[in-house]
């Protein structure tokens, strides 16, 4: 008799194992009313596990122990799930049940409440759903309305059952986890038509605060949000290490973390209500998604993974950030367009008089930290000749890349400015910076003395900020449409450099992180930040052109006229000649290059020169044997 009862008993574990009934069956069983074991309404569940508009009721009968008892909880969730998830849940809901799964089978299945502790002898569980063998426990389908019954010795021999009770106290149903309306926050980062919610909950003190974050792109991920609001909110910052360390928020006289240095930091996030299975730097975004980060003292643990709490159940009422305090902060240096003292040059400013006439680019990495692919945008030909402020019409040169542009004529050091390099920034903030050098001969290159004084404590990540008033002499300084000036006279006492007589100029991307591996860094050692990474097929600096405001005079001698006076110069529509001298005079208007453009003969003490179809450039004008030079500007 014992025989046949371990053989009866082996194929029942056997048939667990490899499936007891098939999903027709199962399926069949559930459209009938099948009789159970223990009838236990779900009506009279008074511990819910989990929440959704799913139920499903399960009975763990311990019959081969002493006392022989039964226990019925309750199960709702959203969405598809198999038997062990079920089971899963009211581990995690109910610190009093415990098992272990493994080879397809449940075992160790114990329930402990400080009065008693019930655990199997024989540990053979097998499990009916709807009143018929059940699949193994990690394929078998469960759906709304399901009855599910564990028996540790598979003979249920029971036939009652007591109604777990909530073991945290309080009401019968799980707490409710604690949410927030996007219409309900106050302080937006980004801009675009996407919206997604983030929330971060610290357990001590008990704070929970939400932001807003907006994007216009296809797609960003929970990394990229994270380090626009860290750029955007002076209060906001979070630790990496192989994940998410932790996550600070500095008030008045404290700032919010969870650092514990004795126990480690475990930040976990949820997207939607459910733990997500991608690290947060691989998560993508999509409008309307609503993101939370805590660890396990933020609530109340709901469900494990790979043995860490990995879904929390929020306690803590969620309020929505206020938006930061302005920064009055100001750097040493000019601030963005518009602002006092700004030095921008727009793109059709009347001192420019001619434009970039050649351009070679080496192009940059995507990211020059996982180097392997190169920046695509673009060519060479978008950045020759005059700025058109269209934000397409550039070529972007990645991590590290450089672009060498030649002219018609050389550039020479005159008064103020005397040239412009173009970003297409879409705003003030967004600045993509670049350093710029000169050469005379093409071999010999002498770099402006850029200075980065913006922060280091935390990179400015891809969607970031950077402060014009920190930066200087770097190119990328203003937005789309407006060039960034650079004096030849800063370097003219530079070796191998004739600064009147500048025939190449070069643009090479600041690579913006701060990790000194890879970072690129001004004149005085520091490193400069700036977005980073951008790690796309248009990364790095966008140069939309370069503008020249002093031209080197070629082909003619510039020798005054001694006894003549031309006014206006600069000239606009037209130019007088004025000469001391009676009798007849003979007039030659020649372009940079010495050719004949106009020639006149006259007689008495001045002419008048229409100027109205020549074009914004410098030219010679020459009276009788002497020669002076006229700048044409509108």
């Amino acid at each position: 008799m014992k025989k046949l009862l371990s053989f009866s008993l082996c194929l029942m574990l056997v048939a667990t194992m490899m499936g007891q009934s098939n999903n027709e069956a199962h399926l069949k069983a559930r459209e009938g009313n099948r009789t159970k074991n223990i009838a236990f309404p779900a009506s009279d569940i008074q511990f819910w596990c989990g929440t959704g508009s799913n139920e499903a009721v399960i009975v763990v009968g311990w019959d081969d122990s002493t006392p022989a008892v039964a226990y019925a909880w309750g199960v709702r969730w959203e969405g598809d799930v198999v038997a062990i998830d079920l089971v899963d849940s009211i581990a995690a809901y109910d610190s009093r049940f415990s098992y272990q799964f493994g080879g397809g089978l449940i075992s160790n299945v114990e329930y402990a409440d400080g009065n008693m502790t019930l655990a199997s002898v024989i540990n053979y569980w097998c499990y009916y759903i709807n009143g018929d063998w059940a699949d193994g426990y990690g394929s078998q389908v469960v759906v709304d309305g399901d009855y599910l019954e564990l028996s540790a010795s598979c003979t249920w021999t029971l036939t009652t059952a007591i109604a777990a009770t909530n073991p945290n106290g309080g009401g019968e149903e799980t707490p409710a986890d604690a949410t927030i309306a996007a219409s309900d926050i106050v302080y937006w980062v980004g801009a675009g038509s996407n919206e997604v919610v983030m929330a971060v909950n610290w357990a001590d003190p008990d704070t929970a605060l939400a932001w807003g974050f907006r994007f216009g792109a296809d797609s960003v991920t929970l990394e990229d949000m994270m380090d626009a609001i860290q750029a955007d909110d002076p209060r906001f910052s979070y630790v990496r290490g192989w994940g998410v360390s932790d996550i600070r928020f500095a008030l008045d006289d404290d700032t919010l973390a969870l650092s514990q240095p004795e126990s480690g930091n475990y930040w976990w996030y949820n997207l939607n209500g459910t733990a997500s299975s991608f690290s947060f730097d691989q998560l993508y975004l999509s409008n309307g998604d609503f993101v939370k980060w805590g660890d396990p003292r933020s609530g109340v643990v709901v469900d494990t993974m790979w043995g860490y709490p990995s879904e929390i159940v929020w306690l803590t009422e969620i309020h929505a950030v206020s938006e930061p305090s302005p920064v009055v902060v100001e750097g040493p240096f000019c601030g963005a367009v518009g602002t006092e003292g700004c030095t921008a040059v727009k793109y059709d400013d009347s001192r420019i008089l001619g434009w970039a006439t050649t351009c070679q680019v080496e192009r940059g990495y995507t990211d020059v930290a996982n180097p392997g692919s190169y920046v695509s945008f673009g060519d060479s030909s978008m950045a020759v000749g005059p700025c058109d402020n269209n934000n397409v019409n550039v070529v972007s040169l990645g991590d590290g890349g450089r672009a060498t542009l030649t002219f018609e004529y050389p550039i020479a050091n005159g008064e103020g400015y005397d040239f412009a390099v173009y970003e297409n920034s879409f705003n003030d903030s967004f600045l993509e910076l670049a350093f710029v050098e000169v050469s005379s001969d093409g071999e010999h290159f002498v770099r402006f003395p850029a200075t980065s004084l913006t922060p280091t404590t935390a990179q400015v990540g891809p969607y970031g900020s950077v402060d014009p008033t920190f930066i200087n002499n770097l190119a990328g300084k203003y937005r789309a449409g407006w060039g960034t000036p650079f004096d030849l006279d800063e370097l003219r006492d530079s070796a191998n450099l004739d600064v009147n007589n500048i025939r190449y100029v070069r643009v090479v991307d600041v690579v913006g992180s701060v990790d000194p591996q890879y970072g690129s860094k001004d004149a005085f050692g520091h490193l400069v930040n700036d977005p980073y990474p951008t790690d796309g097929y248009s990364g790095g600096f966008d140069l939309d052109g370069v503008a020249v405001m002093h031209f080197a005079e070629v082909g003619v001698d510039d020798v005054l006229v001694g006894e003549a006076v031309v006014y206006p110069n600069p000239a606009s529509t037209s130019v007088v000649c004025q000469v001391k001298g009676e009798g007849s005079h003979r007039l030659c208007l020649y372009d940079m290059t010495g050719r004949i453009l106009m020639q006149r003969t006259f007689s008495g003490t001045s002419l008048q020169i229409n100027l109205s179809d020549m074009a914004n450039g410098v030219y010679m004008i020459r009276v009788d044997g002497f020669a002076k030079r006229l700048a044409v500007r509108r």
